[in-house]
């Protein structure tokens, strides 16, 4: 709590400024009380089980679609914060402090007025500037503006202390202890690079404007600083574990109390559940009452996996969202909270000097009348209307800004041109208007080609019944949107080649094996896995061009009679004195 008083000798002025802040102080606690008091009590059975994860004195339940079920705020709860505004207010103008400014503006955007939050922390009126900026972009981005309040927030950064602005830095709590350890240890510029990669990468969706998962992480650190010193809705002392719960799942989205007369804090889907004043599970003698807090019900793990933080383009394709028991900090984009895998596929081609990736898209949902279990979102199975935004971005792994190219299409192919180089690409489709997305991100990578050396595009499949092209401008607009094949369709595939000699003689062999081999790129590694399985392969003779160029192959092949299952098409040229060539294709049979 704030209990801060003159000390002897102290004028008039300070003996004034500790007076205001011991009745504001007050003031909140009482409010915190009165809303606890008046918090609906949950309908149902008494709370009974065990926490999904316990952090120190918080029990955390992971549940479904009814978390949304949220009890309502009574009216005079929200009549006593005005009071309390109006007398956070009041004592401001007396006594500037900072304590007062930051309740100030955080209740000022619990009661939903968010223009009025921005106005007074514009205005500030303390010595600690940063606060100021840092408050401001809290209510920007509780407010949507995601733009703006990212901008506030690096103000905040830039004007913070040292040591306080290596806190804002470094990923306490939402990252394992060893990889914060590597933030920890970083340099200062070693580190500022190292937090705008992370954040970029962590961004739910390049299409949106703004990283909506950055400014909501800071605005978790500006409630839980607000909280330090101050009464928590919930009742208990702001200590560590408090603070963790609050950066690791967010802001809660509203209140309920339950009744447990075993003393024994139970389920609640989606919820935190939190004992009275003592302490987890020590409730005082004839009081049951536990309050929960409750989360997004769409909320998932929107960070890049710290596993790759060394080396983000290595990272195999997938989307990366998890479910939230397998997320340690949860997010929802509240522009699209539904946020799926996209189907795609991702190739890489040589042109001169620069490197051509192409990305074939096809947003889908859910469906029992398909044969795969899925149709396209637009279709009019899908039933999606509203207009369709897509784009397919490059992010390089140096730090150099994105790299974009955008479309309207619901379903089809974007193209872009970079330098070689080490990437993470994501490509995006989003219903902004229905307030859903689909995505897919993966690493990308491709090195200079140097004099004497041979290279093999990525292997990618077009869809059924087109006619063979002869060139990869011919082929693209029929590249396949994903994966999924039916067992015996016939499919064209299609590669290049590049730095082969003269009419060089190439042995192909080109075949699927079951499961997805682990290759990262050593066709070493790629060859030992495939002669250890079962390969269903058939192989040909091919040679270099008649001049110097990229050849381009394509051929018709058609799937064996395979079991439904994850399977690898994979691509092998032998060259007579050179290591082998190898690219493979992951494929869903149906």
């Amino acid at each position: 709590m704030v209990m801060l008083f003159a000390a002897p000798g102290a004028d008039a002025q300070s003996r004034d400024e500790a007076s205001v802040l011991a009745e504001l102080n007050a003031a909140q606690m009482e409010f915190e009380q009165f809303r606890e008091s008046r918090t609906p009590l949950l309908r149902g059975e008494p709370l009974g089980g065990s926490c999904d994860e316990r952090i120190g004195r918080m029990c955390i339940w992971f549940g479904g679609e009814d978390e949304d079920a949220v009890p309502g705020e009574l009216r005079e709860v929200g009549q006593a914060r005005q009071q309390l505004v109006r007398e956070l207010s009041d004592g401001f103008e007396a006594a500037p402090h900072r304590w007062i400014l930051g309740q100030l503006v955080h209740y000022a955007v619990e009661s939903g007025n968010e223009r009025q939050a921005t106005a007074i922390a514009t205005a500030c009126g303390i010595d600690e500037g940063w606060w100021c900026h840092a408050l401001r972009g809290y209510a920007m981005h509780v407010a949507n503006d995601y733009e703006d309040a990212e901008a506030a927030f690096r103000e905040a950064l830039a004007a913070m202390p040292e040591d306080e602005r290596r806190a804002w830095l470094i990923p306490t709590y939402i990252v394992s202890g060893d990889a914060r350890k590597t933030f920890e240890e970083a340099p200062n510029e070693d580190l500022e690079a190292m937090f705008e990669l992370f954040w970029r990468l962590s961004d739910p969706l390049f299409l949106y404007d703004g990283n909506d998962r950055l400014t909501d992480h800071f605005a978790r650190w500006v409630v839980a600083m607000n909280r330090r010193d101050a009464w928590d809705p919930i009742g208990l002392d702001w200590a560590e574990d408090l603070e963790e719960t609050l950066i690791r799942y967010g802001r809660n989205t509203g209140y309920g109390r339950t009744h447990d007369p075993t003393g024994i804090v139970g389920r609640q889907r989606g919820s935190e559940g939190f004992g009275r004043p003592g302490g987890f599970g020590n409730s005082r003698l004839n009081d049951t009452r536990r309050m929960l807090g409750f989360h997004h019900p769409k909320s998932r793990g929107y960070l890049f996996p710290e596993a790759f933080l060394a080396s983000p383009s290595d990272i195999p394709p997938e989307s990366w969202i998890t479910a939230p028991r397998e997320a340690r900090t949860w997010h929802a984009p509240l522009y699209a909270p539904e946020v799926r895998g996209l189907e795609t596929q991702i190739g890489r081609f040589r042109r001169e000097y620069q490197m051509l990736v192409v990305g074939a898209y096809r947003p889908t949902v859910p469906s029992a009348s398909s044969g795969e279990g899925v149709v396209s979102a637009w279709s009019p199975q899908g039933g999606l209307e509203g207009p369709p935004a897509a784009g397919l971005f490059l992010i390089p792994e140096d730090g150099r800004d994105p790299l974009f190219v955008r479309g309207r299409d619901a379903e089809g192919v974007l193209t872009i041109r970079v330098r070689p180089g080490r990437y993470v690409s994501g490509l995006e489709v989003a219903d902004l208007a229905g307030r859903q997305a689909w995505r897919a991100r993966q690493g990308v990578v491709q090195e200079p080609l140097l004099d004497g050396m041979v290279d093999v595009s990525d292997l990618m499949i077009l869809k059924s019944g087109v006619p063979l092209p002869e060139t990869l401008d011919e082929a693209i607009p029929n590249i396949r949107p994903g994966i999924r094949l039916r067992a015996g369709e016939r499919v064209p595939v299609i590669w290049e080649m590049y730095g082969l000699r003269l009419q060089e003689p190439v042995q192909v062999t080109l075949g699927f094996s079951e499961g997805r081999p682990e290759f990262m790129g050593d066709p070493e590694d790629f060859i030992e896995e495939l002669e250890a399985s079962e390969t269903i392969d058939v192989t040909f003779e091919d040679r270099g061009p008649d001049v110097v160029q990229a050849v381009f192959r394509s051929v018709e092949l058609e799937l064996p009679d395979l079991e439904p299952g994850e399977y690898t098409l994979h691509l092998r040229l032998e060259l007579a004195g050179r290591t082998p060539l190898i690219t493979s294709r992951p494929i869903v049979v149906y």
